[in-house]
């Protein structure tokens, strides 16, 4: 059976984070304008010969937007998550808790949410293979599955 390819770039995600477990500058907070490259992948096409209508994102990106637009993550197990939380009450920050605000976590966060949200919309007909998640024109990270 063959197998259909499409991909996705959303870009200008201005946000912040900390690896409070970094024996580096990494532990301090800093921030980037992340961006999000998605693989979606089908067996059979729509009507319209598509893997994924690319206009039936506008939940994905809605939500990338509430995640990552002006945010400040943070990771579950941060020893000062009370004091962040606090902040994010004051209006100081916008504060999303995550596994782990890394690349490599972020990604495999955004490939779990996205990939469950496309299944759903296209009755499992689409499904991810791939996201990319990029800090900068440096680094990025990757989460995929065969």
């Amino acid at each position: 059976m063959a197998t259909y390819t499409s991909t996705k770039r959303f870009t200008g995600f201005p946000c912040t984070h900390r690896q409070w477990k970094a024996d580096s500058h990494c532990k301090y907070v800093h921030g980037y304008s992340r961006e999000f490259y998605f693989e979606f992948a089908c067996n059979e096409f729509t009507d319209e010969f598509w893997v994924m209508d690319f206009g039936g994102l506008k939940d994905v990106k809605a939500w990338l937007e509430e995640m990552f637009d002006h945010t400040f993550l943070i990771a579950e197990d941060d020893p000062y998550l009370e004091q962040f939380q606090q902040m994010d009450k004051d209006g100081i920050i916008q504060l999303r808790v995550m596994p782990n605000p890394g690349m490599e976590g972020t990604a495999k966060f955004v490939y779990d949410y996205v990939d469950a949200l496309v299944k759903k919309k296209t009755n499992k007909r689409v499904w991810v293979t791939k996201v990319e998640v990029r800090e900068n024109e440096k680094n990025s990270a990757f989460f995929s599955v065969s």
